[in-house]
């Protein structure tokens, strides 16, 4: 599994999307946190380990790799450098808000993920829904895939390395699961200065890695091509 010295760090800077951060924090101040957040982790779960296995499965088939074809391997790379280049325009716009003022739509109603987070700290439904939502697969998962598949390994070695980087991506939910069970109480004690360092930080430190691993594929992406 050596391609996970590049996948597995890809994979953990896809678990910097503040979204997913803010929607998670805001499940721990619901009246029943545990199973709000292992609700949202389910969701969460199955998105990222089942769009990892598929996106796995649909580079090896389409022969979009490096040993079936280099040029259509650096082309997958070119276009998911560009998506990336593009989330990190979108986080960086995002960081303009003021820090005060809820995520709303033009009309100033609520926006689509404040709505659906107040609903998803009353439901598990919601927050499973949420969790799924959340946790779409970003194009740094996408491209931590494209290694793993590019790697040349067998077949049980790829889906363990995805399934690793799937737990990559869902590092600080998982984070927040074990903390809610074995010391739930540091949980409620951090929980404020989360808050505040992610309303500060978050967007700005999601857009740095959006742009800096962009630049990354579209490198690797245009050395393949030539």
């Amino acid at each position: 599994m050596s391609a996970l010295d590049e996948a597995l760090p890809l994979a953990l800077s896809a678990a910097i999307y503040p979204p997913a951060l803010l929607v998670l924090l805001l499940l721990l101040t619901g009246e029943h946190p545990r199973r709000l957040v292992l609700a949202y982790f389910a969701g969460a779960a199955l998105m990222v380990v089942a769009a990892g296995l598929i996106a796995l499965a649909v580079l090896k088939g389409s022969g979009a790799t490096v040993q079936s074809s280099a040029s259509a391997s650096g082309g997958v790379e070119i276009a998911v450098g560009l998506l990336l280049l593009a989330l990190g325009a979108w986080l960086w716009r995002r960081r303009t808000r003021e820090k005060d003022k809820p995520v709303d739509d033009e009309g100033g109603k609520p926006g689509r993920i404040a709505e659906w987070s107040r609903r998803a700290t009353a439901s598990q439904k919601w927050s499973f829904v949420l969790g799924v939502a959340m946790f779409l697969p970003s194009p740094l998962y996408l491209l931590a895939v494209q290694k793993i598949a590019d790697s040349g390994s067998s077949p049980s070695s790829n889906v363990l390395a995805v399934l690793i980087c799937a737990a990559g991506v869902l590092i600080f939910v998982e984070i927040t699961v074990v903390a809610l069970f074995v010391r739930p109480g540091s949980v409620a004690a951090g929980l404020e200065r989360t808050q505040a360092w992610l309303a500060d930080n978050g967007w700005t430190l999601g857009a740095i890695v959006a742009f800096v691993a962009g630049v990354y594929a579209l490198v690797k992406g245009i050395d393949a091509l030539g």
